[in-house]
């Protein structure tokens, strides 16, 4: 359970909530939202015993009770499952305690540590955590592998798994979706409606919420308001009250108005005195109500394309891969004017490779793809919010990509994504995730294109930027190709579904909805084949083990001998990854310190920026390569 009592928070001189008392029950399934910046994460943070609360209390299990995803976590070369398996706080005990009573040699505590783990049910925890991984998106093998060999994305899943393997009476979860493909975010959405602890969650995702929550807590005027049901319930809920709010302000306007009138006409004249003091009592007694706050809705637009030509991409028998690495075969397609194509698969099945073919950042293997004469491609992927220029700003941004357009018509154009007056000044270094996001988005729409490729455009942007870039979608009139893991934006914004499955890419007739029952039943089918896998793998007669084990020691060494001389370069490779990722990070706290501006001299200020600006893309191009040889030591069988 959780419950907050008159609960005070601050960061720094600026008040995020003042006098919040909520209570959570057992089992209940909790959206917390509101705008960027109101305190989400720090309430998390007060909850985890990470901040002190100015007034109030947080009354909370206790902190090894309580399961939550480290905002970051240092790889360590340990298996993933064995990772996965420490979040098993009782497990991990039992593990201990044995071991501790076999190096002593104590008969009697070795009896109990056995007892102890039997009890706990060893087997059916790790089936638990290989159950999490397998609707995370991990394969069976995956497991095995050590932390350290996977990326980013890939970790911030098995932190998740972690997370979501601890027993725990209160699970919090922030913006757990970012790196999840829709397959794993259908697997969590029915996971966490069997978790019997309390669950408390971050998410821009609005179709996550309205599937996993049945109780929305609000920060509104400092402070947290309950809703009963999903997210679609709460904005309509909200809308209503701001309806009466308003309406109960101007009925308070008009008494109030009426009481002061007859008060000022007739307070000097005998015979009307106390009358005029009975309506000063009123006007005090009456109660103010506070106006609601106009909100004007942010939106943009992207510019119609100067050209709308019929026939945009044609595609023939594609053969698409990395090296001698075939990742998708046989893609044929056609992109017309005016479609809407959203592209589905799980994470690996190949969606972004099919992006990059598409707009011509990976060459073909075979095949054949013809681009119509006119086409201008607008491409937005995650990895292009790395290639801004840390040390300039938007507005330098702007005038490298139009150098003969006057300074003011530029900004203009940056205020309708948000970067006005001192802002579109600002470097680009120390931004957000989401404001670099919505930079790169005004630099495509600048160029007027007639094709958007889309690959995961909502990744770090909250729920207001998410609801203008769908509406800004719904009203381009060029065609539309994404990749996101968000249905709503899905479900608004494309009219058409492909299907990146097993090497294709196909048309897919059915909706999200059925694509949902699709995932869940192909899940239950696998976890069914692999039980009958592991069963019939006890049961078969063990005859020639002897020779099967020399055949497969002399296969692992026949591998081991290929991929040594890619391991010696990965592990070069990561060495220097790791130095120049660190001093990356240093330059980037630097650049996001305050005091550098306000302190430092104009030189050291120039000196970081510039050391930034040349160190990131030799990380990225690290991260290029550490990702080529890890596919093609992969690939060696």
């Amino acid at each position: 359970m959780l419950r907050l009592q008159n609960l005070a928070l601050a960061r720094g001189t600026r008040v995020l909530y003042e006098h919040a008392t909520l209570v959570a029950s057992p089992g209940e399934r909790i959206g917390l939202v509101g705008p960027n910046g109101c305190g989400k994460s720090t309430l998390f943070a007060a909850i985890l015993g990470e901040l002190s609360p100015e007034a109030g209390d947080i009354e909370t299990p206790p902190q090894d009770r309580i399961a939550h995803v480290a905002q970051s976590f240092v790889a360590e070369p340990m298996p993933c499952i064995d990772f996965v398996l420490s979040g098993h706080a009782p497990l991990m005990a039992a593990r201990a305690a044995l071991a501790a009573a076999e190096a002593s040699g104590d008969e009697m505590a070795l009896a109990t540590a056995h007892a102890n783990l039997a009890e706990l049910n060893e087997g059916a925890v790790v089936a638990q955590a290989r159950t999490i991984l397998a609707g995370l998106g991990f394969s069976q093998a995956d497991g095995d592998r050590s932390v350290y060999d996977f990326s980013g994305g890939w970790r911030n899943r098995i932190a998740l798994a972690r997370a979501l393997m601890r027993p725990a009476d209160l699970l919090l979860l922030d913006e757990p979706t970012n790196h999840l493909d829709i397959d794993s975010l259908i697997w969590l959405e029915n996971w966490l409606k069997r978790v019997e602890a309390t669950v408390l969650i971050i998410s821009h995702d609005r179709e996550f919420l309205d599937r996993a929550v049945t109780t929305v807590w609000s920060v509104e005027d400092h402070s947290v308001v309950r809703y009963a049901g999903n997210y679609t319930k709460f904005e309509a809920e909200r809308i209503e009250k701001l309806k009466l709010q308003d309406a109960a302000h101007r009925a308070y306007e008009r008494e109030a108005a009426s009481l002061t009138s007859f008060i000022e006409r007739f307070r000097a004249k005998a015979t009307k005195a106390r009358q005029a003091q009975s309506r000063i009592k009123m006007l005090e007694r009456l109660k103010a109500v506070e106006p609601v706050r106009a909100k004007r809705e942010w939106r943009f637009e992207f510019p119609k394309p100067v050209r709308l030509p019929e026939h945009l991409v044609d595609a023939e028998a594609m053969r698409i891969g990395y090296g001698d690495r075939v990742v998708l075969d046989k893609v044929s397609f056609s992109v017309r004017s005016g479609e809407r194509i959203g592209v589905l698969g799980v994470n690996g099945a190949g969606k972004s490779t099919l992006v990059k073919a598409i707009v011509g950042e990976l060459p073909l293997m075979a095949g054949e793809i013809r681009r119509g004469q006119g086409l201008e491609i607008g491409y937005f992927a995650q990895h292009q919010l790395d290639q801004l220029r840390t040390d300039e700003t938007p507005l330098e941004h702007m005038k490298r990509l139009a150098p003969d357009v006057r300074e003011q018509d530029l900004r203009d154009f940056l205020g309708i994504y948000r970067f006005s007056g001192d802002f579109a000044s600002s470097l680009v270094g120390p931004m957000s995730g989401g404001e670099k996001a919505r930079l790169a988005l005004a630099l495509i729409a600048w160029k007027k294109p007639n094709l958007l490729v889309l690959d995961e455009p909502t990744n770090h942007l909250d729920m207001e930027t998410r609801e203008a870039l769908t509406m800004a979608l719904s009203t381009f009139e060029g065609a539309v190709l994404i990749v996101s893991h968000d249905r709503h934006l899905l479900r608004a914004a494309t009219e058409r579904l492909w299907l990146v499955h097993e090497g294709r890419v196909d048309e897919y007739d059915g909706d999200l909805d059925d694509y949902a029952e699709l995932v869940l039943e192909h899940r239950r089918t696998t976890a069914a084949v692999e039980r009958a896998e592991r069963l019939a793998a006890k049961e078969a007669p063990s005859v020639n083990k002897k020779e099967a084990r020399r055949q497969e020691a002399q296969e692992r060494q026949r591998i081991a001998e290929l991929r040594k001389p890619l391991k010696k370069e990965l592990d070069k490779v990561e060495k220097e990854l790791s130095r120049k990722s660190e001093a990356l990070k240093a330059l980037a706290a630097r650049l996001a310190d305050p005091e550098l501006y306000s302190s430092a001299d104009p030189d050291e200020v120039a000196r970081v920026t510039r050391e930034h600006g040349e160190l990131a893309p030799q990380v990225e191009e690290l991260e290029m390569r550490w990702l080529e040889l890890s596919e093609q030591i992969e690939a060696v069988v």
